[in-house]
């Protein structure tokens, strides 16, 4: 079972931040670290979010970032995960990832899937605006190994709105590990999944309650707890 804390933009632009939360993230038995790294440009063009430019510039991760989060990752002994959404960010990271994290909006984008799979590493796919019939072909012409997170892309989404039996569904059709990506608020959406059969849970964190993701983040407590639970239960 991993667990992935979606540090993403919560470190606010700070570097310091975004290394303390690594840190914290490990002291909670997380294996997965997970940041998002972008070119402001590129995002606003391709998602007509102009409105949200200087915000998104303000709290992006620098590329002067990359090493240093990647060492500080190796240090704690935990994978260093990052969503990529263009095909440089992906050469950037290269020699920095073991796999990249595809944010559902791009998984429809078969060009740019066959772009980042170009550097050999498997994908970790977010399912949250993909159809039957993209993931079907993304199965069918990406030659590197996948792996599924079922969402619902709602900031925040109600537990309702996830239907936890297509974890099952989707590791039944294509033969892969199947987790979820949790944007409800609490951790009980998250739990659910793993009794569902998820093999991975990833799940937004945050230190304080000023941060863009706030709304569907955990604090560490929770994020602790949530961790100690899947263990507990995993064990038996």
């Amino acid at each position: 079972m991993e667990i992935i804390s979606e540090i993403g933009l919560n470190h606010g632009g700070s570097l310091d931040k975004a290394l303390e939360m690594i840190r914290i993230s490990k002291e909670c038995d997380c294996q997965t670290v997970k940041f998002q790294f972008y070119n402001v440009d590129l995002l606003c063009a391709d998602r007509n979010c102009f409105e949200s430019y200087k915000l998104l510039d303000k709290i992006k991760m620098r590329p002067g970032w990359i090493p240093y989060l990647a060492a500080e990752c190796k240090r704690w002994g935990i994978e260093f995960l990052v969503t990529v959404f263009d095909r440089f960010g992906a050469e950037q990271l290269a020699d920095y990832v073991t796999r990249y994290k595809i944010a559902s909006p791009e998984a429809a984008n078969i060009t740019f899937l066959k772009q980042v799979a170009s550097f050999g590493k498997p994908l970790l796919i977010s399912t949250g605006k993909v159809t039957s019939e993209q993931l079907d072909r993304i199965f069918d012409e990406i030659k590197v190994p996948i792996e599924l997170l079922y969402c619902i892309s709602k900031y925040p989404a109600l537990t309702s709105d996830y239907k936890l039996s297509e974890i099952k569904r989707l590791k039944k059709r294509y033969g892969c590990k199947v987790g979820v990506s949790c944007h409800c608020a609490g951790i009980k959406n998250a739990l659910d999944a793993v009794d569902k059969g998820a093999d991975i849970v990833e799940k937004h964190f945050t230190l304080t309650n000023d941060t863009v993701d706030a709304a569907v983040s955990i604090y560490p407590c929770d994020l602790k707890k949530m961790c100690e639970i899947i263990r507990r239960n995993n064990e038996r």
